[in-house]
C-alpha cells in the first residue's frame, strides 16, 4: 500500500496526474472585436505598405483584410475551434498558441517549412502590437511590426 501511495505522489509531482480542474489558458476577451491597422506606426520591413487594414477577432478565430495603394486586397481567416485552420483554399497550415491570455502566437507553415511566426500582444485593452518573423521563398527573412487600434 505504501508503494502505491508513493507512486501516486510521484506522478503528481512529475505532472503525470494533475488536478482535474486544470484548464488551458484562455485568450483575453479584450482581443475580441474590430481592429484598424495604424499604418503610420507600423513597419513592413521594406515590403509594400498597405493603405488600410482591419481584423475582426472572435472566440472562434479571426478574419483579416489589407487594402494596398494599388487597390490590391489581401484577406485571410483562421478558425481556432479545433486547433488552427486557415479558411478557404489555402496551402497553409497553422498552429495557434496562447502564450499568456494577452499574448497569442500564430505559426504558419507551407508543407514542412515555417513561413511566418506572428506574436500578437495586447499592449492595452485598445492597442495590439504584432511582430511577424517572415521567411519568404524568394528573399531574405524579415520582421514586420504592426500596431492595431480597437474600434470603439
Amino acid at each position: 500500500m505504501q508503494i502505491l501511495k508513493l507512486f501516486f505522489v510521484g506522478c503528481i509531482a512529475l505532472g503525470f496526474l494533475g488536478p482535474a480542474t486544470s484548464q488551458p489558458p484562455k485568450i483575453d476577451q479584450a482581443f475580441f472585436g474590430f481592429w484598424n491597422l495604424d499604418v503610420a506606426k507600423s513597419d513592413f520591413a521594406g515590403q509594400p505598405k498597405p493603405r488600410s487594414g482591419q481584423v475582426n477577432w472572435g472566440k472562434h478565430g479571426w478574419a483579416f483584410a489589407l487594402v494596398f495603394a494599388n487597390g490590391d486586397l489581401f484577406t485571410d481567416a483562421v478558425a481556432i475551434d479545433d486547433g488552427c485552420t486557415y479558411l478557404g483554399a489555402s496551402p497553409l497550415q497553422c498552429t495557434y498558441e496562447i502564450v499568456t491570455p494577452r499574448h497569442v502566437r500564430l505559426t504558419t507553415k507551407e508543407g514542412k517549412k515555417v513561413t511566418r511566426v506572428g506574436d500578437i500582444e495586447l499592449l492595452s485593452d485598445d492597442v495590439t502590437q504584432t511582430t511577424h518573423r517572415v521567411t519568404p521563398d524568394d528573399g531574405p527573412a524579415y520582421i514586420e511590426k504592426t500596431v492595431w487600434i480597437k474600434q470603439k
